[in-house]
């Protein structure tokens, strides 16, 4: 990856509507070197998928962390994956071996999502933290130093 590369990400990240065209006067580059160097970025991976964020505040859900101590991680990801409301799930040092997050639209959503997991073969603990209130929440970007 190189500036361009890298620019391109940084504008992508700030607005993926952002078009071709756009792009194309902001690097000072032709439009079918920014569409072939975007087409790049997305085979190798770097570029994941585009979406829309939507603010949860506007729909009265619940988000929940669970925290949770598996004997086999892969296999117990393997079933937490599939669980509808479970919307991030990261491997863990310390304590637990892994941190599930759930965004639901209630509390009972959340405790029976909570039971799920813990039905889960080889799961030895979870402990539920439900959150009172979103402070921050981004998109992550990596740090772009681009001139």
């Amino acid at each position: 990856m190189d500036d361009k590369d890298m620019k391109i990400i940084a504008e992508l990240v700030k607005d993926a509507r952002t078009t071709l065209s756009e792009l194309s006067e902001i690097l000072g580059m032709s439009i079918s070197s920014v569409h072939k160097r975007i087409k790049k970025l997305e085979s190798e991976g770097i570029i994941e998928k585009y979406s829309a964020v939507i603010n949860p505040d506007k729909f009265d859900s619940v988000t929940a962390f669970l925290l949770i101590s598996a004997e086999d991680t892969k296999k117990v990801f393997d079933e937490i994956r599939q669980i509808k409301d479970v919307v991030e799930v990261y491997k863990t040092l310390g304590n637990f071996s892994m941190v599930a997050k759930v965004r639901s639209k209630n509390l009972d959503m959340i405790g029976e999502i909570t039971s799920k997991i813990s039905a889960v073969e080889g799961v030895m603990m979870v402990e539920c933290i439900v959150t009172t209130r979103r402070l921050k929440e981004e998109i992550w970007a990596p740090d772009l130093e681009v001139v």
